[in-house]
Parts: structure tokens; sequence; C-alpha cells
């Protein structure tokens, strides 16, 4: 008992842990017509001398804090661009001090005249996510979302597989502005090279997600932050990008935005066209009790990719509490290619097959959405948001084939085959969300959620028989999924002391899935729903000095495409298809973060069952049969550590280092006998910053990716170098940006999956782009009259990845 009563007391102690009378200041900033500003400087001064104590920013709500606050006479100075500065005095004791909402008036006359700078470095590492300020990144000008992602610390994109992976786990959710997809994975690739870097704030890589986003995916979310616009009046701006090299790569993008009183209009365009040529080779090696077979393919491809993108929204301020806005989007992303490809096979290495395949290919994603919420902020420090979307997705997807079987280069006989994929996804989510602020320490959230998604996949393969186009039914079918997700979610934050705060959070959500074909009903036809708790500590051990720990559950769904079964041919013995066998796959992760001044560094350990591996191979021996698809393995554990190092090494030179290691292990049994790999490796990735003037700035940029698990395939290494250089032209409010990514070509992704046991090995090497000169001019024009921008999120947070 007395060491129980010790242990308590010492516990207590340790979460009490605090100098006498260190006490805090609370406040909120907003505008006269009641929005909350973000980023308002507020500055805390001593009353006897006015000399500076300590200073902070507002958050996207607009509150601030400042911590450690001795007891005393004090004034604050809140000010922000094209606002009178406002003072507030305030004489605090012996407990925290709440100064309410601090309301700032526009400053009109001499706001034509402002011009706000600020950089921020392109990769920041905050508690539960690293930040990509893709805006302030030379190197990222003209190009896509995905070749930024390519640079990211952690990041991995495997274009021909269509997989994004982060530190070291697949299962990314990808959110747009807080929106997440529902599409299939190939649409998603597509999607995010059809978004110009040009229209981007930001990129965030949420690897701790809280209790409030959805439950799906292990690895965490990616979010996309589309560059706001947040001036009063009519403004546009607009950029152009010339690029390529063996290909090309031109894009353009403009928005425009109006602001007045309770309207805000706004709305963008943006285009894309990148063509380059792609190399791609297979071997496969089987072996069997009496043969030895052997097949080479190799494809050279002249693809192409077409992109239009569109969004026009609103939001009208019915009253100073209630905001409603109205937002309307869609892209037509269109991919072809003419391949040639070359297919031999030996057997006991003597040739048996020659094979010369011309593929043509098109895939056109087409989506569209349309968006409800409406928001109000109630008097006693509480708010309630209500989002309504629908989505849209519509696939075409025709392919041919031409087979010229050969011997000595004479034509032996000529197979053609012609496949047809048509996808339509419907998705209806709703999401209704509460936040209260009981008391300077204590906050809670809670909300619900529902998805209602419809999915139809009609796949059509023939052969043409005697001049007469015959169906395979090995391959045809017509699918129809219906899948609903409902979820509650609470959490409670308690700021225990000014040293120590606790969140802690639960989310719960039951899943229907039904899948069935014209010939076969309830294919999958499933009912289950889980519990994922999150918990977070953080302890403030000094003003340099941090520690944080996080925990939570997740799940990662099979992707609606992977579910409704498709079929790609690469030769007669070689395929990627889809697998209406996937169950989901359930993840509990562990992480701790410590931050040192600008230095931090943090561990992850993650465990999941039923891991789904994108792109597994399954071969049969006798047929010489390979299959891609994806699988569940048995499990996969991940050791994760990442050090953040930044450094400002004179003031024209700024410098970023992330280094990224990890083990991983992953046990596949859908294999006879069961395969076991393990492996460590790491991820270099960083910048070097050089401001030469107020006008001239250079940026290199860069990764390397050592080996790495794909399922229970080896990844080998590969990178990448950038180089940019930008001039800025401040009479015209423009900026030319010269840049060149991938240097050395060294963007190439090698395959290997060997094993003895299984009697087969297999090498894949993708090179599907190579260096590329790029060229942006970007202009902004209009009003510039600064003014606060609504902060917002839609209802199909996590709805958008399953679709791509």
């Amino acid at each position: 008992m007395k060491k129980s009563l010790l242990f308590i007391t010492t516990l207590l102690s340790f979460f009490n842990l605090s100098v006498n009378a260190q006490l805090r200041i609370n406040g909120k900033v907003q505008s006269n017509l009641n929005e909350a500003l973000i980023s308002c400087n507020v500055l805390l001064h001593k009353a006897a001398d006015s000399s500076l104590v300590k200073g902070t920013i507002t958050n996207v709500e607009g509150q601030f804090s400042l911590e450690n606050i001795i007891a005393g006479k004090y004034f604050l100075s809140i000010s922000y661009t094209g606002f009178n500065t406002e003072i507030k005095q305030i004489d605090i004791s012996t407990s925290d001090a709440d100064v309410s909402t601090i309301v700032l008036t526009n400053s009109v006359s001499d706001l034509n005249q402002v011009t706000v700078t600020a950089k921020k470095p392109f990769i920041e590492q905050k508690i539960d996510r690293i930040v990509l300020n893709v805006k302030n990144s030379i190197t990222s000008a003209g190009g896509s979302v995905l070749d930024v992602l390519q640079k990211s610390p952690g990041v991995v994109v495997n274009r021909q597989s269509a997989t994004i992976n982060m530190s070291g786990k697949s299962g990314v959710q990808v959110m747009i502005n807080g929106r997440l997809s529902y599409v299939p994975a190939e649409a998603l690739i597509s999607m995010l090279e059809g978004i110009n870097s040009n229209n981007v704030e930001k990129i965030e890589l949420i690897t701790t997600p809280s209790s409030k986003f959805d439950a799906g995916g292990n690895a965490g979310y990616i979010n996309i932050v589309m560059a706001p616009n947040a001036d009063e009046g009519f403004n546009v701006s607009y950029a152009l990008t010339a690029a390529g090299f063996q290909g090309s790569a031109p894009t353009a993008n403009a928005d425009f935005n109006y602001r007045k009183k309770k309207i805000n209009l706004y709305g963008g365009y943006s285009f894309s066209r990148r063509a380059q040529l792609q190399y791609v080779d297979n071997y496969r090696y089987v072996q069997t009790e009496f043969k030895t077979t052997e097949t080479t393919i190799s494809s050279v491809r002249d693809p192409y990719q077409l992109n239009h993108g569109v969004r026009v929204g609103m939001d009208y301020q019915i009253s100073k509490k209630t905001t409603l806005g109205f937002l309307v989007s869609g892209y037509n992303n269109k991919w072809a290619l003419d391949a040639k490809n070359k297919s031999n096979t030996k057997i006991n290495n003597i040739e048996n097959t020659n094979i010369d395949i011309k593929n043509d290919n098109k895939n056109q994603w087409k989506h569209g959405m349309i968006n409800l919420n409406l928001q109000h902020v109630f008097k006693n420090d509480a708010d309630l948001s209500l989002n309504i979307d629908y989505l849209k997705y519509d696939n075409f997807n025709p392919a041919t084939y031409v087979y010229n079987y050969l011997e000595s280069d004479q034509l032996l006989k000529k197979e053609n085959l012609a496949s047809l994929k048509t996808t339509i996804i419907n998705i209806l989510p709703v999401q209704l969300d509460y936040n209260k602020k009981l008391n300077n320490k204590i906050n809670i959230e809670f909300g619900g959620k529902i998805v209602l998604s419809k999915f139809t996949n009609n796949v059509l393969v023939e052969q043409l028989l005697q001049n007469v186009w015959t169906p395979d039914t090995e391959f045809t079918a017509n699918y129809k999924l219906k899948e609903n997700v409902a979820a509650a979610h609470s959490s409670l934050s308690y700021n225990i002391n000014p040293q120590n705060a606790i969140k802690v959070g639960l989310r719960y959500e039951y899943t229907t899935s039904n899948l069935g074909s014209e010939s076969q009903a309830n294919i999958v036809d499933r009912k289950y729903g889980y519990l994922f708790p999150t918990a977070y500590w953080s302890h403030k051990i000094n003003n340099t000095n941090s520690i944080n720990i996080t925990y939570n559950k997740r799940i990662n769904r099979p992707t609606f495409n992977n579910l409704a079964p498709f079929v790609t041919f690469i030769d007669p013995n070689t395929f990627v298809s889809g697998n209406s066998a996937l169950q989901p796959a359930i993840a509990n992760n562990l992480g701790i973060n410590y931050t040192l001044n600008r230095l931090n560094f943090s561990i992850n350990y993650g465990h999941e069952n039923f891991t789904i591996g994108d792109f597994q191979l399954k071969i049969n021996p006798e047929t010489n049969k390979q299959y891609n698809t994806a699988e569940n393995l048995k499990f996969t554990e991940s050791l994760n550590a990442i050090v953040s190092i930044p450094t400002k090494i004179t003031s024209w030179w700024n410098s970023q280092i992330n280094i990224n290691s990890s083990w991983n292990h992953a046990v596949a049994d859908y294999l006879e006998p069961t395969v076991s790999v393990k492996i460590f490796n790491y991820n270099l990735s960083g910048f070097q910053s050089f401001t030469l003037n107020k006008k001239v700035s250079m940026e290199l940029s860069g990764f390397y990716q050592s080996k790495g698990l794909l399922g229970i395939s080896i990844m080998k290494s590969f990178g990448q170098l950038n180089f940019g250089t930008q001039f800025k032209m401040p009479k015209s409010n423009s900026s030319l940006r010269l840049g060149v990514d991938d240097i050395f070509s060294t963007m190439k992704f090698n395959y290997e999956t060997k094993s003895d046991a299984l009697g087969y090995n297999v090498y894949m090497n993708l090179n599907m782009q190579r260096r590329l000169f790029k060229i942006t001019y970007s202009k902004n024009f209009g009003n510039t009259i600064l003014k606060a921008k609504r902060a917002r999120i839609t209802a199909s947070e996590a709805e958008r990845k399953r679709v791509q």
C-alpha cells in the first residue's frame, strides 16, 4: 500500500512540475466581421517598462496561448496587416488569464502600399506531421503534386503500381483541403499528376491523425492544401510553365477571388500535359522438377496525360455567427499510350515462344463534386459544422492488343485481343462536428458521419476468333458494390499544467459491404465494426525541449478498384488484376517524438494484421502465368526513426536534412510455403536554399531511398536531385523560375521477388521519367487589401483515396 501511495504521489508530482506562479494567457482574435484572423502577431510586454516578454501567432481558429508567464502587470499588442493594432492591459496574479475575444478593425488608409513578405522553409517538422511549403519551393514550380510527393521525406511514389507509401507503410489516405479521396488507385495517381504545384500552398504528411479523422489508412494522411486567396476586392493570379526533355510537360493555371462584405467568390482552372518515353523490363525465372522456364518482356511506351481541373465556390456570411458555403469542383484526366512490347520465352534454355506485341491503351477519369457546408459559432466558445458532399467518378478504359508470334522473324500466327472497363462510382458523405471549449484547460469534440457508396464495374475481354469478337468468360463480368460506413467520434483535450497536456479520443466505425456480379451474388458480403482509440501526451521540459507520446489504431480498407476485379494484359501469360477476396487490415501504432530547439527526432513502431500488399506476384509454375494483384499478407511490422535537422548556416544560406530509417518485416501466408522477408532501409532528403539578394534566390533539393519492401518484393534504391533559380520582379508583381528536375535521371524503379522455396524469381525494371527542364512565369494582379480567410473542410475527407 505504501509503495502504491508513493507511486501515485510521484506521478502527481511529475504532472505538476512547474515553477510557482507560472501562468498562461489565452485569447482569440477576429475581425469586425466575426472572422477568425490567422497568423496575427501577439506580443506580451511588461507594463512597467514596455520590454518584450514573449510573442506568438494565432492558429487557424484565431486562438493564441502564452505559457510560463510570471504573475504581474502586462499589456498585449495584437497586430495584423490591414488592421488597426489593439492594446489590451492584463493583470494576472494566481490563476490563468482568459482575455476572451479581441476584435481588430480594418485600416483602409494606406493598405494599397502594403507588401507582405514571409518565407517559410520548404520542410517544417511539427509534432504530428511534416509540412512541405510548396509555395516557397523553387524546384517545385511548374511540376505536379506527384512530383512534389516524390521529393518528400519518407514518401515513396510508384507510378507503375499506382501506390503511395509513407514511413515504410502502405495505406496512405490522400486529402485535398481536408477532403479525403474515394477513387481507385490508378485514378489517384492520375489526379495527383493533374494538380499543378503552382496551385498548392502546402502539403501536410500527417503520421498520427486524431480520432476526428476517418480510421482508414495505416500510414496516415497526406493533406494537399490548395493556395488560398484572401484578398479584398477582385484579384487574379496565373502561372505558365514550359517544360521538356525527350518529351514535353507544359502546364498552366489561373485563379480568381472576389471578396466584399458578406460574399466571397473564388475559383480556378488548371491544365497540364505530360509526355515522356517510358521503358519497362520484366524477367521471370520459374523452376519445376522437370523444366526451367525463362520469360523476358521489354516494353517501349509512348504515353501522354492530359489534365483539366476546375473549381468554383462561394461563402456567404448569413450573420456574424453563421456562414454558408458552396463548392463545385471537377477534373477530366485522360491518359493514353502506344506501346511496343517484345516477349521471349525459353524452356530449358531453348527458345520456345517469341512474340511482338502492339498495345494501345486509354484510361480516362472524369470527376465531379458538390459540397454544401454550414458553420455556426456559439457565444460560449463552441462551434458546429455540417458538411454534405456528393461525389461522382466515371472511368472509361479501353485497350487493344495485337500479338505476332514469330520464329526466326517469320510470322507464325497473329492474335487480336481487346478489353474494356467502365466504372461509375457515386459517394454521399454527410458529416456533423461539434467543438466546445469548457474552460482554459479542457476542450471537447464529438461528431458523426455516414458515407453511402455505390459502385459498378463492367469488364469485357474479347478475342478475335475467325473474324468474330468472342468474349473471354475467364475475365468478363459486370460487378456491383454497395458499401455504407457509419462513424461516431469524441475526444477530450486537457492542459494539465503549462508543462503537460493530454488528448484522448475514441472512434467507432461500422461497415456493411456487398459485392456481386450478374453470375454470382454475394462475392463479398461483410458486416463489421471496430473501435479506434487514440491517445496523445505532450510534456514541455523547458522552452527548448519537449517530448510527445502518441498511440492510435487504424484500419486500411481495400480500394474499390482492387475489390472489383479488372485485368490488364502485359503479354498472353502476364496480367495485372483485382482481388475480390481482400480483407481490411488493422494496425496499431505507437510513436515518441522529441524536440530540441529546431532539431526533431521521432521513433515509431507499427504492427498491422492482414496488410494489403499492392502489386504482389503469384506465378503458376505449370502454366508460366504471372498474376500481379493485391493480396492480404499475414502481418507486417515496422520500426521507424526520423531525424530532422534544420540549420541556418549564414544569413543567406538555409539548410535542412532529414534522415528516415526503418526496419521492416513482412510475412505472407497466401503462398505455399509461407514467405518471411526482413529488411533495413533509410531515406535521406532535404534542401539547400540560397538567397542572393531580394530578387534572386536558388534552391537545391533531393532525396535518396535505399532498398526497401513492397509487400514481399524487394525494391532497389533510387533517388532524385533537383535545382532551381527564382527571379522576382516586384514592380510587375511577377516572378520567373528556372529549374531542372531529376538532374541525373535516377528515378528508376527496380523490383525483385525471389523465393527458392516457391521455385521462381522475378525482376522488374521501370524507367518512367527522366530529367526535365522547366521555366515558369507567374503573375498576380488586382486588389491586394488583405483580409481574413475562412478555414473550412468538407465531408468527404476520408472518401476519395479508395476511389483513386
